[in-house]
C-alpha cells in the first residue's frame, strides 16, 4: 500500500472513530459568556448549586424593596463555579431590576492575575469609561477622584464584584478602604461590594480599622460531590461527545474519582476530554480502562506542568534528585549533585540552607517525600525518596535539560 493510501485510510478511520464532536463544550476557556451562561441554566435547572443560589437571592432581595444589602464574600476551593455562578446570577439580577424599573448595573474586577491596587483601580476605571489605561504619571489618589466624579451621575445600586481579592498584591487596605469606607461617602448611589476568594482567611491580612467597618455576609461554594459532577459531566458529554461511544459506568467512574480527589468540576470536564481523546486514538470507545489511563496522563501532565513553570533553581534541585540512582538519598548527597550542576550550568549555587528550603518545596508539591532518621549518637539526618514514577522521572528530567538547553 503506498503511503498517500496509508494516510488516506488512516484519517477516514479516525473520522469513522470521531468520538468528541464539539471540544468547545469541554473546555469552557473556548465558549463566549452567553454560550457558558446557556450552560450553567442548564446545570442550576438539575438543582446543581441550588443551596447557594437561595442563599444569593435572598442577600439581594431587599433590592426590589429599595433596601440596600450589606457587602457579600463569596468563599470556597477553586474550579467550583464561584465566578460564572455569580456573574450568571448578577446577569438574572439585572434583568430583573430593569423589569421592575429599579437601576441597577454592576462590574466584574477580575483579579485572577494577581495586581497591586493601582493597577485594580485603573481596571476599574477603565470599565466606567473614567480613565484611560495608564503605567505611570497619574496618582493613586488622582485616579480615585476620577472614578468617584465618573459615579456622581449614577443613581440607583452599583455592584461591584471583585475576583479573588486577596490578589491584591501591593496596597490592599488602600483599595478596601476606597471601596468601603471612602467611594460610599462621596456618591449618591447606592454602593454594593461582592468579593471572591479561595482563600478562607483572606480578611485576616487587612487593617484591623478596616475590618471594623468592612460589614459582610459570608456564602460558602462547598465542592461538589459525585451526584453534582455526574448531571454536569452528563450534560457535557451530550452537549460535545458521541454518547454511543461512551461505555456504561464511565460517566459515574469519573464523577467518583473526582469527588474524593477535589470536588473541581473543571478537572472533572478535563478528565472527560482526555478519556475521549485517548479513545480515539485507539479507535475505541471510551471505557473504564480508558479513564484510568487520561487519569495517569493527567496526573503526569500536572506535575509536568508544574516543574515547566517552577524557578530554575528548584529545578535544578529536583533535578539532583531524580539523576541520582539510589532510592535513598542523603540530603548532602544531593547538595553536592546540585553544586556541580549549577556550575556547570553557570547559576549561582545556593547555600546548603537556602537548598534545603527548597527540598522542602519540593516535598510540599509531591515531587519527592523527606523524612528524618535517627543515627543515634551521631544526631539525626533528613533522606530524601523518589516520589516518581520511572517513567515521570525520566520525562520530569527531559522537560528540565530541555529548560536548560541541554540534551
Amino acid at each position: 500500500m503506498e503511503t498517500s493510501e496509508k494516510i488516506e485510510k488512516q484519517i477516514q478511520d479516525k473520522l469513522k472513530h470521531t468520538i468528541i464532536t464539539d471540544r468547545r463544550f469541554l473546555d469552557d476557556e473556548q465558549l463566549d459568556r452567553k454560550e457558558q451562561f446557556e450552560v450553567l441554566k442548564e446545570i442550576f435547572d438539575i438543582d446543581v448549586r441550588d443551596r447557594e443560589i437561595r442563599e444569593l437571592s435572598l442577600h439581594f432581595a431587599p433590592i426590589f424593596n429599595h433596601g440596600h444589602p450589606i457587602h457579600l464574600s463569596v468563599l470556597g476551593k477553586t474550579g467550583i463555579g464561584k465566578t460564572v455562578s455569580i456573574l450568571y446570577f448578577l446577569n438574572t439580577l439585572q434583568d430583573l431590576s430593569r423589569k421592575d424599573k429599579i437601576p441597577f448595573r454592576y462590574v466584574h474586577l477580575d483579579l485572577s492575575i494577581p495586581k497591586p491596587c493601582f493597577r485594580a483601580l485603573n481596571d476599574l476605571a477603565c470599565y466606567l469609561d473614567a480613565a484611560k489605561r495608564y503605567k505611570r504619571g497619574v496618582s493613586l489618589d488622582e485616579l480615585m477622584s476620577r472614578i468617584e466624579e465618573k459615579l456622581q451621575s449614577y443613581e440607583g445600586y452599583f455592584l461591584v464584584f471583585v475576583d479573588e481579592v486577596d490578589h491584591i498584591r501591593r496596597d490592599l487596605d488602600s483599595f478596601l478602604k476606597f471601596l468601603v469606607k471612602r467611594l460610599p461617602q462621596a456618591v449618591p448611589l447606592k454602593l454594593v461590594l461582592i468579593f471572591s476568594s479561595n482563600n478562607l482567611n483572606w480578611q485576616e491580612n487587612i487593617d484591623p480599622r478596616i475590618t471594623s467597618f468592612l460589614k459582610l455576609s459570608e456564602v460558602l461554594f462547598d465542592p461538589y460531590n459525585a451526584c453534582d459532577l455526574k448531571k454536569i459531566l452528563r450534560l457535557r458529554m451530550e452537549k460535545a461527545m458521541k454518547t454511543d461511544m461512551i461505555q456504561e459506568g464511565v460517566i459515574e467512574k469519573i464523577a467518583a474519582v473526582c469527588s474524593r480527589n477535589h470536588g473541581d468540576a473543571r478537572k472533572a470536564v478535563e478528565l472527560l476530554y482526555k478519556s475521549g481523546q485517548l479513545a480515539e486514538k485507539r479507535l475505541s470507545p471510551v471505557s473504564l480502562d480508558i479513564v484510568d489511563q487520561a487519569l495517569d496522563a493527567v496526573e503526569k501532565d500536572k506535575y509536568v506542568a508544574m516543574i515547566k513553570t517552577a524557578p530554575r533553581q528548584l529545578q535544578a534541585a529536583l533535578l539532583a534528585i531524580l539523576t541520582k540512582a539510589q532510592a535513598t538519598l542523603p540530603i548532602t548527597d544531593c547538595y553536592e549533585s546540585y553544586s556541580r550542576f549549577c556550575t556547570k550550568t553557570r547559576m549561582r549555587v545556593l547555600t546548603q540552607r537556602a537548598f534545603s528550603d527548597l527540598i522542602s518545596e519540593l516535598d510540599m508539591y509531591g515531587f519527592i517525600r523527606v523524612r528524618m532518621v535517627s543515627n543515634g549518637r551521631y544526631g539525626r539526618r533528613r533522606e530524601i525518596t523518589q516520589n516518581t514514577s520511572d517513567e515521570l522521572t525520566q520525562r520530569l528530567v527531559q522537560v528540565i535539560l530541555m529548560e536548560f538547553d541541554l540534551e
